[in-house]
């Protein structure tokens, strides 16, 4: 028996930094086609009231009379300025396309390293980074100076495609984007560029112009735009499909937890409130037991100790791998489902509290909080399909007959 293991298997379909990144997509989403059908509808308005090249807008659009001088004289000279308008505004919609993007991207990664160090020399399996993170409160500081992935971070986020994903292959080990999405990611950036640095205009005539007429923008059509809002969100989803399964699991959930939590109650206390907290959040509903499962797998002494899972779990496990087999725990004659009295009779009579391969206690706030191995569920599990009838009477009678000694 495998019992699952929800550090590294999560629930969850995206990382946390997806879900933030979707957000910020669907808002620019939202945003653009909010302004597409009102600049159609102006410009058929316009077009359709002021038929000469030669009118006046003013005699068109609603225009204060202190701002008359403002306005351009002609329809034609409207029409001009109205098409270099759009494009300065798809223009700009690249801008926040990329720059969301690349904040994706560079959580995403860093976190894939924080969760697995041991990629940096080519062993992920090496170290568990939760075991790091709870052992130094710096360690997943992104930007302090103690922090250690920021230059294989930066080799992933920063220049061509071309060079990224030679980094990003050599750490992850593959790469899940096709030759065509690379092309249009490095498309993305030049344009990118050309905002963020010289005003929309060609780097070679405007990175130190000495110019008095001006260069004309680069021109960004509606097409070209929906063709990069695409590539981005199909690259985003890639991505984040490989990483959160090979390399993260649920260290953004345990991170999370760790930054914006006190840990100072009990296992089922501290699962109640991340769930809350992540629920509040909007991600979708996941069973209490996860939140039990991964907060007992901090608790470990080391990243070897074996006794991960608490009270609650580990009898969840238990009653889920029953049913599994087509178990029926029965006493009297009655299915009977197994519950915290049935684990301490296992304890119990088979003296099980005293063996470290089997149990291990924690001591916090006053009370004393049991935790067990995947051995334990096993054992367990094996000894009532055994004899799932006779099972719980068999145990009460060994401990009664303890007692008595």
């Amino acid at each position: 028996m495998k019992v699952p293991n929800d550090r590294w298997n999560s629930p969850f379909p995206h990382t946390l930094a997806f879900e933030l990144f979707r957000r910020h997509f669907t808002e620019l989403n939202n945003i653009y086609w909010a302004h597409v059908p009102a600049a159609n509808t102006i410009q058929r308005k316009a077009k359709d009231a002021l038929q000469s090249e030669s009118s006046d807008p003013k005699s068109f659009f609603l225009v204060p009379d202190a701002d008359d001088r403002r306005i351009a004289t002609t329809y034609s000279q409207w029409k001009s300025s109205y098409s270099d308008f759009l494009n300065y505004t798809r223009l700009n919609m690249v801008m926040l396309l990329s720059s969301s993007f690349e904040t994706y991207l560079r959580t995403v990664i860093s976190l894939s390293f924080e969760s697995k160090p041991g990629t940096l020399i080519h062993c992920p399996e090496a170290v568990d980074g939760i075991n790091l993170l709870w052992e130094n409160a710096k360690y997943g500081e992104y930007g302090s100076n103690e922090y250690q992935f920021s230059d294989e971070t930066d080799s992933i986020c920063r220049g061509e495609w071309n060079s990224r994903i030679a980094s990003y292959i050599k750490f992850f080990g593959s790469s899940p984007l096709q030759e065509t999405e690379l092309s249009e990611l490095d498309d993305l950036r030049r344009t990118r560029n050309l905002v963020g640095h010289y005003f929309g205009r060609d780097k070679k005539v405007y990175e130190a112009p000495l110019l008095i007429q001006s260069s004309p923008a680069y021109r960004v059509s509606h097409e070209k735009l929906i063709k990069y809002l695409k590539v981005v969100y199909t690259v985003a989803e890639k991505i984040d499909s490989h990483l959160h399964r090979s390399f993260i699991g649920s260290y953004d959930i345990l991170k999370y937890y760790f930054i914006n939590f006190e840990k100072d109650g009990t296992v089922g206390d501290e699962a109640r409130k991340l769930k809350k907290a992540l629920g509040t959040l909007g991600l979708s509903p996941i069973g209490l037991n996860y939140y039990r499962n991964i907060i007992s797998y901090t608790l470990r002494h080391s990243e070897t100790d074996p006794c991960k899972y608490n009270r609650k779990a580990s009898i969840s496990i238990i009653n889920d791998e029953l049913v599994s087999r087509n178990i029926s725990l029965r006493t009297n004659e009655k299915h009977i489902k197994f519950s915290g009295t049935h684990l301490s009779l296992f304890i119990n009579a088979f003296q099980l509290k005293n063996d470290p391969d089997y149990c291990k206690f924690r001591e916090k706030n006053g009370k004393t909080e049991h935790f067990y191995s995947q051995k334990t569920i096993e054992f367990i599990v094996g000894k009532i399909v055994e004899t799932p009838n006779d099972i719980i009477n068999d145990l009460y009678s060994i401990v009664n007959s303890r007692n008595q000694q």
